[in-house]
């Protein structure tokens, strides 16, 4: 008789607790109806699971708490709801402190912030402002977000910009040092070009009346007679012509510097200018040149008439004995020239001559200043018209490189970047 009493206590008991558990259940479901209670439905292997809002809002906050920006809530009158740990660590404030205080406290320029609010009728609210806690200012920017009709509240995303601030300050500090130092460079470069102006003309100018005077002296009858006298001042005639013609030479080195006036140029006109020039050279020795159809390039005719006459002329006397000259300048597109660009395309333009050629080995040293592969009773210049045609080459972003052997002649090759 107690035992069986015990069992009816035990399922009293256990029916209370299933009304409780089904009342729960089915006020949650009322709400649910009813629209107070947000809620959705998993089908999990087969079985329906019930997330209402207080379960999905959990992993919300989980969200929100993790978030790498800062995330608040306010009310319409600026009063701190809620505020998630990343805001209260950008701001150095505990975040029970926080919530309860205006937001527009922390603000440096208050209008500015109410002006963000006022566009909310419009719809999401985006912009920069500054906050302003304990005397330091923290750039960010700000997204608001009504939460109207749900909530008489505003949602607010904050992004730190103080990482992309001193990023940009410090572009512009660079800018304005690297703007300096160009400015300075190009001062430096036009004092040299003075100064380049006034030697050139301090030394042609007593180098001009030397050779005027040792002429005038060689030519003279008096001087017949003296055949020492005359070999000494032929000497002295031929040193200051080859002084006379380095100094030229150096003049037009340094102004070779110069990237002003670049502007279309047609190759092919530049060719015919250059031709026009050496018109007797090449005649006298009975030179031999084709040219084909050349391209147009961003330029300074100038520069390019002085790189090509160089290259021609310097195909002219490097001949071989009792051979006629003969100089073939070819045009083609090209790409891996560059090794850090493979991709970029260029225009090769070859200068191939019939003439004595040269040494593997000396295909890089042509292009120094001064570099000299034969003596000057050999063959006259300076060594400085190769250098001359690395540089012209260098301020058109373009390079130059020479393929030669000893009696096969040598090949020019000019790379100008093709701009798309």
């Amino acid at each position: 008789m107690k035992e069986k009493e015990q069992n009816i206590d035990k399922i009293l008991s256990e029916y209370a607790e299933l009304k409780i558990k089904l009342y729960e259940a089915q006020s949650l479901i009322d709400a649910i109806r009813g629209g107070g209670i947000d809620a959705l439905v998993v089908n999990e292997n087969g079985k329906p699971t019930l997330y209402s809002l207080e379960t999905a809002d959990y992993t919300y906050r989980l969200l929100i708490e993790k978030f790498g920006e800062g995330a608040l809530t306010i009310s319409e009158k600026g009063v701190i709801l809620y505020c998630n740990e990343y805001f209260s660590t950008l701001l150095n404030v505990p975040t029970h402190k926080l919530v309860g205080t205006y937001f527009s406290s922390y603000v440096n320029s208050v209008g500015q912030f109410k002006a963000l609010q006022d566009n909310l009728i419009t719809g999401i609210s985006k912009g920069e402002i500054v906050l302003n806690v304990h005397d330091r200012k923290i750039p960010v920017y700000v997204s608001l977000t009504s939460l109207q009709p749900n909530l008489p509240a505003i949602g607010v995303i904050v992004t730190d910009l103080s990482a992309k601030r001193k990023h940009e300050e410090d572009i512009a500090n660079y800018q304005s040092k690297l703007e300096r130092k160009i400015t300075e460079l190009n001062e430096t470069n036009e004092r040299l070009e003075q100064f380049i102006h006034v030697i050139s003309h301090d030394i042609k100018e007593p180098v001009r009346k030397i050779l005027t005077y040792a002429s005038h002296l060689i030519t003279s009858p008096v001087m017949a007679q003296e055949s020492t006298t005359v070999n000494n001042l032929k000497i002295i005639n031929s040193s200051a012509g080859r002084l006379n013609s380095l100094v030229e030479d150096l003049v037009r080195y340094s102004l070779t510097s110069s990237l002003d006036g670049f502007v279309y140029v047609d190759l092919d006109e530049v060719l015919k200018d250059v031709l026009e020039d050496l018109e007797l050279s090449i005649k006298e020795i009975s030179a031999t040149i084709t040219i084909e159809s050349l391209p147009g390039i961003t330029g300074s005719k100038t520069q390019l008439r002085q790189l090509f006459s160089n290259l021609i002329s310097n195909a002219l006397k490097f001949r071989k004995a009792g051979t006629n000259p003969e100089i073939t300048i070819t045009s083609e597109v090209t790409d891996c020239v560059d090794k850090e660009s493979p991709n970029k395309i260029f225009h090769k333009i070859s200068v191939h001559d019939n003439g004595i050629g040269m040494q593997k080995a000396y295909l890089k040293k042509i292009f120094v200043v001064f570099q000299r592969l034969h003596m000057p009773e050999e063959y006259s210049g300076n060594g400085i018209g190769l250098a001359i045609c690395k540089k012209i080459m260098e301020n058109h972003l373009g390079s130059i490189s020479a393929e030669s052997s000893p009696g096969k002649g040598s090949t020019f090759n000019l790379y100008f970047p093709i701009k798309y």
